[in-house]
């Protein structure tokens, strides 16, 4: 392939969105990301322990470095709505869903960068026994890794042991969370559905998100004092109401898109305002290194609905918000978004190993914490976007057509479109 071709294939498969795209939802996975990197810089150097952080006065980038971690909660909400939004539609206008197909297009999207990534990490950089490598491994003995890694292959590790394991990819636990909620939701929508009654259906949905909030109040009640990162913050059973609120937004998207588009007006532009409200309250009030009721049962629960309003007015609401959320320039790191999730503690602790006697990592200030971050972050957006021209997009193709195959009767099962990336 010449260097024009290269250049107009990464133009038209990374740097442009498609006219189609809902590019407001691409900001806000772009946010995700990017706050999300943030947060692991800092946790892995161990930038968000140290003693006094909260008490001291401190830049903004500790501010938002500490509330990294909210974009997960961004990633859980988009992937409800928009997963929901798949299933919800086949079921309500077709009365069935395409099981085959819909999980054949899932696998071909996630399963090929996820396996390679955690298969060279096992086989190719664990057995080097690098210092850096094995304090991200938690462990130097590739015999605990191997024999620990069967939890990451079968996406089961947010409930084997999180937190304290050697892990291969510790960091995947959200990537379990999200497919075992691919794998409970479509039966649990065609459930629903098999109810005449709109009620019925209604408080079903609804009452879904009720029970990880349940969940975490159980959890809270039996020990006030839980180390949030121990164990609790990564079951799904306690954040599975993140995912549904995205999920709650997609009924009344597919199945009462008027009423929702008429409640949304009458908000106006107070829709946006109030996300960010509570965007502002759980990075104020909340954390994953407390242990108060707020951060235990509600800080996950306000994020997420904080994340559904702003979503709900980048549908429909044309205001300086969705504006934001809609530039292209959040669209290439959205595009490849997934890969740098999974890339990027390699890319930082490969620095980290690289520059070994010469930088202090550990000891960063604030400003050399926002300079690691902006090479990490740059290093794995091109590794990232490697990844997806090689591997991920004729993968999403390839899945299309066995999709399509499974299914003939569906005209529009064909070729993804170039936004098709959750």
């Amino acid at each position: 392939m010449s260097y024009l071709r290269l250049a107009r294939k990464v133009r038209r498969e990374i740097l442009e969105p498609e006219e189609s795209n809902t590019h407001a939802i691409d900001g806000l996975r772009g946010l995700a990301i990017v706050t999300v990197v943030l947060f692991h810089c800092a946790l892995f150097l161990g930038f968000l322990t140290r003693p006094g952080l909260y008490e001291d006065s401190q830049p903004w980038i500790v501010f938002l470095a500490r509330n990294g971690w909210s974009g997960v909660t961004i990633f859980f909400v988009i992937s409800g709505f928009l997963i929901g939004s798949i299933l919800i539609k086949e079921i309500h206008h077709e009365k069935r869903l395409y099981f085959a197909s819909f999980f054949i297009k899932r696998s071909f999207r996630i399963f090929p960068a996820y396996y390679l990534v955690i298969t060279i990490s096992l086989f190719l950089i664990a057995p080097l026994g690098l210092p850096a490598f094995n304090f991200m491994y938690s462990t130097g003995n590739w015999q605990e890794l191997f024999s620990g890694s069967w939890a990451s292959y079968l996406y089961v590790q947010n409930y084997v042991n999180p937190g304290h394991e050697p892990s291969i990819l510790s960091w995947g636990w959200s990537l379990s969370v999200e497919e075992q909620f691919y794998v409970l939701i479509p039966p649990t929508l065609l459930l629903i559905f098999k109810s005449t009654s709109e009620r019925v259906r209604l408080f079903a949905v609804v009452g879904l998100v009720c029970l990880p909030v349940i969940a975490r109040t159980a959890h809270y009640l039996a020990d006030p004092n839980l180390t949030i990162l121990k164990g609790f913050y990564y079951y799904s059973h306690n954040r599975f109401d993140e995912i549904l609120v995205g999920v709650v937004i997609a009924y009344f998207h597919v199945v009462y898109p008027a009423q929702l588009r008429r409640i949304c007006g009458l908000w106006g532009n107070w829709l946006g305002v109030a996300g960010l409200i509570g965007f502002i309250v759980v990075w104020s009030y909340g954390s994953v290194f407390r242990s108060n009721l707020f951060t235990v049962v509600f800080q996950f629960l306000v994020m997420a609905l904080s994340t559904g309003l702003i979503l709900l007015n980048c549908l429909y609401r044309p205001n300086l918000l969705t504006r934001f959320f809609s530039h292209r320039f959040w669209y290439p790191v959205a595009r490849v978004s997934y890969g740098i999730y999974l890339i990027h503690p390699f890319v930082l602790f490969g620095l980290m190993q690289l520059f070994a006697g010469h930088i202090n990592f550990t000891k960063s200030s604030a400003f050399g914490l926002f300079l690691i971050y902006l090479a990490v972050l740059s290093i794995t957006w091109v590794l990232s976007a490697i990844m997806f021209l090689m591997l991920e997009r004729p993968m999403l193709v390839m899945g299309a057509k066995l999709a399509k195959k499974s299914r003939p009767d569906r005209l529009e099962a064909g070729t993804p479109k170039r936004s098709a990336t959750m």
